[in-house]
């Protein structure tokens, strides 16, 4: 009995998904409605992927507001921007 109830336990915690601004490595990884986006640094003309986030794509921050007061648009290495959360 207690192995079924681990095993379920585990079942569980697999299938939850992620909210806006956590880090993920795929799109399954997310809430519905979001996307595992690539996350830029820039140094000069020098653009590095850093990581990668539960998000939606953005034209600017007014577009961020549904995830919240703390996102807003960044620039990526391509020609997307990323909502991507701020400190409060």
């Amino acid at each position: 009995m207690t192995r079924i109830l681990i095993i379920v336990a585990l079942a569980a915690c697999g299938t939850s998904s992620l909210p806006a601004g956590a880090k993920c490595t795929a799109t399954a990884d997310c809430d519905s409605g979001l996307t595992c986006l690539d996350v830029a640094q820039f140094s000069g003309t020098t653009c590095t992927t850093v990581g990668k986030t539960c998000s939606t794509t953005c034209t600017d921050d007014p577009s961020c507001a549904p995830l919240g007061a703390n996102f807003k648009c960044f620039a990526t290495c391509t020609a997307d921007k990323v909502c991507a959360m701020t400190a409060p």
